[in-house]
């Protein structure tokens, strides 16, 4: 339905990454536009993430070296996991000379253990050869490894004992990284041959270009489902990563009931639509919906209802004084039915009290499915968010819906629930 803003709620903790230099924290930028400040209800929010990051030393021109597009999986890649369908991949540029790198491999490991039918992870070469002298052949070694059927293994090896090779100079490390192959009990001679004779110098190479034509600042540094993450904004905290992956699952489950195509037309602009709406609680309160000012949204809201689609969905978003938002039954804030219906702007309804029902979107004619009911007067939204609805009964039951900022808080509470909307058609 919208290309979503990826990592949303992964909190990132200070870490060290490779490369000589700076730190500085980055914000992710949702397609709305949202602020800090909350004056936007969207179908996404934004989560500040911060961490300390290394920039290659040497500037490189950007050049390609691997053919496709470098957000997709490759048959030639290295992959661990669910391969087939996974919820969330992550494809890193790493480094295997990298400190950075080294602590942030176990993490990719637990986090693909724990959930190995939803994550995939894939690895692939960015050595930063002007500050790493063994980087370049500890890649190659992994490559040799890996002809033998054996990648994954030389990869932890590789990181678990990197304080032993990466002080040494080239002739020792050659003759460690042998070593280690025949602790693996793989063949050594042909181990050693690959290496000497750079079998695998140009994938490699190919990789690392590829890596600079991305842009990416050191390592590691990640493609997180389609979307790059560079190194000082990639997170080392297994729960911020945790919780990406339960969004993305919840996400990945809701496309089995998603639509293909907006809702035919079925409803009499001139019937009047209630839609009561009962919550979790035992209370409940109605919406006069607004056909003749939004017939496409009402439309919608109708046939979702209609169709169970809000059925135990939460208030997964409630700021005092602005908005409760809800619509989404992932309880993310991303998730929508599949299809998209365009803005329907009445110039003579306003946002300027509380009890208003409006479409939240994540930029012009990109609603779906969530909505939300204004605490008083927003009228700053007026122009950008359609109007198709508002309270006329049980306004305090709306008021008294417990508050939730997934923004400020991605672990709290599921917000309260709706069990369902009736909806009831009296024609003319």
């Amino acid at each position: 339905m919208k290309r979503f803003g990826l990592l949303l709620i992964l909190i990132a903790l200070l870490a060290v990454a490779c490369a000589p230099g700076a730190s500085e924290t980055a914000v992710d930028q949702a397609e709305s536009g949202e602020t800090a400040t909350e004056t936007v209800p969207t179908e996404e929010t934004t989560t500040e993430t911060e961490a300390t990051g290394e920039e290659a030393a040497a500037t490189v021109e950007p050049a390609g070296g691997v053919d496709g597009d470098p957000t997709v999986v490759r048959e030639d890649d290295w992959r661990k996991g669910n391969t087939v369908d996974p919820a969330v991949t992550i494809i890193e540029y790493a480094d295997f000379q990298c400190p950075g790198c080294a602590g942030f491999a176990p993490l990719l490991e637990q986090l693909v253990t724990a959930h190995p039918d939803d994550v995939q992870i894939v690895y692939r070469h960015f050595p930063l050869t002007s500050i790493h002298a063994n980087a370049q052949l500890s890649a190659e070694a992994a490559e040799a490894a890996g002809a033998q059927d054996t990648f994954w293994e030389y990869h932890a090896l590789l990181f678990a004992r990197q304080a032993d090779w990466s002080s040494l100079d080239a002739t020792a490390a050659r003759q460690f990284f042998i070593d280690l192959a025949a602790e693996l009990e793989l063949d050594a001679d042909q181990f050693a041959t690959e290496l000497d004779e750079g079998t695998h110098t140009a994938r490699v190479s190919a990789s690392e270009q590829e890596a600079m034509a991305l842009g990416l600042p050191g390592t590691p540094s990640a493609i997180v489902n389609g979307q790059i993450v560079a190194g000082e904004n990639l997170p080392r905290d297994i729960a911020a990563w945790e919780a990406f992956v339960g969004e993305e699952i919840k996400l990945k489950d809701l496309k089995s009931r998603q639509f293909s195509a907006a809702p035919e037309m079925t409803i009499n602009q001139d019937a009047r639509y209630l839609a009561h709406v009962a919550m979790a609680s035992g209370e409940t309160f109605t919406i006069e919906l607004l056909p003749k000012s939004a017939p496409k949204t009402v439309n919608s809201f109708v046939f979702l209802a209609r169709n169970g689609w809000f059925d135990n969905v939460t208030f997964h978003r409630v700021l005092p004084g602005f908005v409760a938002q809800t619509g989404d039954p992932s309880g993310t804030g991303r998730g929508g039915p599949g299809y998209m219906i365009p803005n329907e702007i009445d110039t003579s309804l306003s946002h300027n009290e509380a009890g208003v029902v409006a479409m939240a979107n994540a930029g012009r004619d990109t609603n779906g499915s969530q909505w939300y009911i204004t605490f008083g007067d927003v009228s700053q939204l007026d122009g950008g968010y359609t109007i198709f609805g508002r309270v006329i009964e049980g306004m305090a039951v709306v008021e008294a819906i417990t508050p939730r900022d997934p923004s400020r808080n991605p672990s709290a509470p599921a917000g309260d629930a709706m069990t369902t909307i009736t909806i009831e058609e009296i024609l003319p």
